[in-house]
């Protein structure tokens, strides 16, 4: 799935499983991946609860990923998906203010 195909995806609830299914495939998430994941959650009916879940457990795996061994030194789209991360309440805000 392109990008594009997985913003248009999000607007219909039948589509989220595939878009679950699309995240799960990448082994390695990058920083422009975590940064559309971040986005498509925040788009994402709370009510479809496994599939919401299951996107939140994927990214907060990934920010894990991205941060391990970092010195603190963000690129733009890693640093708009944590303080996006901790604005929707995907992530602790407490335990990444210091990233943002």
């Amino acid at each position: 799935m392109t990008e594009k195909e997985i913003r248009e995806a999000v607007k219909n609830k039948e589509n989220y499983s595939s878009i679950v299914t699309y995240f799960k495939t990448l082994k390695i998430l990058s920083e422009t991946d975590l940064a559309l994941l971040i986005d498509i959650i925040e788009e994402m009916s709370p009510e479809i609860y496994e599939h919401y879940r299951a996107l939140q457990d994927i990214f907060r795996e990934g920010i894990r990923t991205q941060l391990e061994g970092r010195d603190r030194a963000f690129s733009e789209p890693l640093a708009y998906a944590v303080k996006k991360g901790c604005a929707t309440g995907t992530l602790l805000a407490e335990k990444y203010a210091d990233c943002v």
